[in-house]
């Protein structure tokens, strides 16, 4: 499967990438129907995608991928990756090192403080800095920043007696700093990496009963931070009482029915969603309207969907549960039936199937901005259906039906379509994408600006740009010389036209175009064009170095 250039920068996943990025295709293509009618169980849920992705990351030849790899892990909290972080404390690249060590200050257990204790005579200080930070953090320990003494107390003892020092230490709230006794809160963020099987009962009792004083919401999160790690199925009862993402997250790892029917009645957070989608749950059938307002859309400021951008994780997420529930077919159904109903030509009956029940306070408050033009509400837009069509549907059989709908009348169909064909391959649509990127606004320049409907950067509202990005997703020869015609277009193209190109361009990432974004990187008048143009250039040359 090709990997975007956009989803292969490390910077972008500081973000978010502590639920990671993973390949868009990704999550569709695994989806499969069984035969009683649900969704294939089997789908790849979105946090393994993206654990399979950083691992492989640690182990490119390409520095800055192995940064990413890190700090995707790290985010994740991914204990497993331990072993693999602990090699990479002796990385040639001095970045890379520091960045482990950030790493194992979030996800090292006692299996990481012999390796870093070294480290505290590496020669760059903010290594060994780092690394001070990452032992007080897991040991509740402080000594001076020196090797010895630290070597010292790790050596006079052994995982399990330091635990127990630990465990012991929660008698003692307000200790002096440098006690071998830390109060109970220094005691507990050290829990989250020096836990093991033995402290499942302490933390179960401490969150099961009233403690004085009582825990605060950090010390709450630190014992169930613990369980995330060393809770077994006698947790979840307990943990089902807490409502928390914390929760969420070793109610996923630890699994199985009752993690899964706890979920159910949490707040539907990123976390516990995330979650479900980790325990292959396949009855969040009733939540579907639910997922589909968090698709966000192109035109709505609140949650804006950004094209140019690997798709966010609650999306990746709500696309999953909703394909697992089997209930993808009848909302595609319910939004293709929308769609047709509003591109009927004036004076024609526009009859709409009567959704589902489920659906039907969705599909309608969708059809409200189903009008001719451009419609955009600041408000609470009602048309994430699109992205959610976009996100689920997986059956080519789908093209006939949309290639004609790249012509309705709202623009913003327009949009979502086109993507849908580009993630269905449908390459026979490419003379019609390429033929809307052609065709006139509806709108001048001056009218658009007198009516408020401008975001401050013109590529982000108008549709033809998007498009471009489409056409880029399609990928191919034909779609490449078409983007970098118009990416060359200079003051005679629209400037959204040719930023759309050139992020299309960086999609497709052939070495082939970098003598059309070198032009554009230093010669088109608008800096945003420029600027992406750069970031292209970049991304295909990261590319190439790193033989992806």
């Amino acid at each position: 499967m090709r990997m975007g250039p956009w989803e292969r920068r490390p910077w972008r996943y500081r973000v978010w990438c502590w639920v990671g990025c993973g390949l868009w295709f990704s999550m569709i293509a695994a989806a499969a129907e069984s035969t009683d009618g649900v969704a294939d169980a089997g789908l790849s849920d979105v946090y393994s995608q993206d654990v399979a992705r950083f691992e492989r990351l640690l182990a490119s030849g390409v520095a800055d991928e192995r940064i990413e790899g890190v700090q995707g892990l790290s985010h994740l909290k991914h204990w497993p990756a331990e072993a693999a972080l602990i090699e990479r404390l002796s990385d040639p690249a001095a970045t890379v090192r520091c960045e482990v060590v950030s790493a194992l200050c979030r996800l090292g257990t006692s299996r990481s403080v012999p390796h870093l204790i070294p480290l505290l005579d590496d020669r760059l200080w903010h290594t060994r800095r780092q690394v001070q930070l990452a032992l007080r953090r897991m040991t509740a320990q402080e000594f001076p920043d020196e090797r010895a003494p630290w070597q010292a107390w790790w050596d006079a003892g052994t995982p399990e007696s330091h635990l127990q020092a630990l465990l012991a230490a929660w008698a003692t709230e307000d200790a002096a700093a440098g006690s071998e006794r830390p109060g109970r809160k220094v005691a507990l963020r050290a829990l989250v990496h020096l836990a093991d099987a033995t402290a499942e009962e302490p933390l179960l009792r401490l969150l099961d009963t009233a403690p004085q004083p009582p825990l605060d919401e950090d010390e709450r999160r630190w014992a169930l931070e613990a369980l995330e790690r060393v809770g077994t199925e006698r947790a979840v009862p307990i943990l089902a009482r807490q409502r928390r993402d914390a929760a969420a997250w070793a109610l996923g790892r630890i699994g199985g029915p009752q993690a899964e029917a706890a979920l159910f009645e949490f707040p539907r957070t990123l976390a516990v969603l995330m979650n479900l989608d980790r325990l292959h749950s396949t009855r969040c059938g009733p939540l579907v309207p639910q997922l589909v307002q968090h698709m966000g859309l192109v035109t709505y400021r609140s949650q804006p969907d950004d094209l140019h951008e690997p798709p966010t994780p609650i999306q990746r997420v709500a696309a999953n549960l909703i394909l697992r529930s089997g209930a993808a077919p009848e909302l595609i159904e319910a939004i293709l039936a929308e769609l047709e109903a509003t591109a009927a030509p004036a004076g024609a009956a526009k009859r709409v199937p009567e959704p589902p029940e489920s659906l039907r306070a969705l599909m309608q408050q969708f059809r409200e901005e189903l009008q001719p033009g451009f419609v955009r509400n600041d408000g609470v837009t009602t048309s994430q259906p699109l992205t959610a069509l976009y996100h689920v549907a997986n059956d080519r059989a789908l093209i006939p039906r949309l290639v004609p709908l790249l012509h309705h009348p709202a623009f913003v169909p327009r949009i979502y379509v086109a993507m849908t064909l580009a993630k269905l391959e449908a390459v026979e649509a490419l003379p019609v994408m390429r033929e809307l990127v052609r065709t006139g606004y509806a709108f001048s320049d001056a009218a658009t600006q007198v009516s408020g409907k401008h975001f401050d950067r013109s590529q982000s509202i108008r549709w033809r740009g998007f498009v471009c990005m489409a056409i880029g997703r399609l990928g191919g020869e034909d779609a490449r010389q078409a983007l970098e015609t118009f990416a060359s277009g200079g003051d005679d193209e629209f400037r959204d036209i040719r930023y759309g190109a050139v992020v299309g361009l960086s999609f497709i990432a052939s070495p082939q175009s970098l003598p059309v974004l070198n032009r554009v990187a230093e010669q088109d008048p608008v800096w945003m064009v420029r600027d992406a143009a750069r970031r292209a250039i970049a991304d295909i040359e990261l590319r190439t170095q790193g033989g992806g």
